[in-house]
């Protein structure tokens, strides 16, 4: 009797993960950063990264049906979320006040 192989999805990190951004998966620590996972896609993820000089993000994959009832992990690009939470930095300007125009 031949076992069923569990369905699988290719996750990629390679947007958002570097040598110097830690990476769980589910609460193991990933050694190597990886421009891609290979996943279960029939249960959920939890994906923690963390990116040198920004708050830690988590990302949950949960599995959702697509078109066809297959289940596949969403959100399927994990680094689009992380990336657009960094988005909302603000810039600081600093001004030497001697150099600065008189009012």
């Amino acid at each position: 009797m031949l076992a069923a192989c569990a369905p699988k999805q290719r996750i990629p990190l390679d947007q958002c993960v570097t040598e110097k951004v830690t990476v769980y998966v589910d609460g193991r620590l990933l050694e190597v950063s990886p421009a891609d996972l290979e996943l279960r896609s029939d249960e959920p993820h939890k994906l923690f990264i963390k990116r040198p000089g920004e708050a830690p993000h988590l990302v949950v994959l949960e599995p959702t049906p697509d078109g066809e009832g297959k289940l596949r992990l969403e959100p399927a690009e994990p680094c689009k979320e992380v990336l657009a939470v960094g988005l909302d930095r603000k810039l600081t300007i600093e001004v030497d006040e001697e150099e600065a125009p008189a009012p």
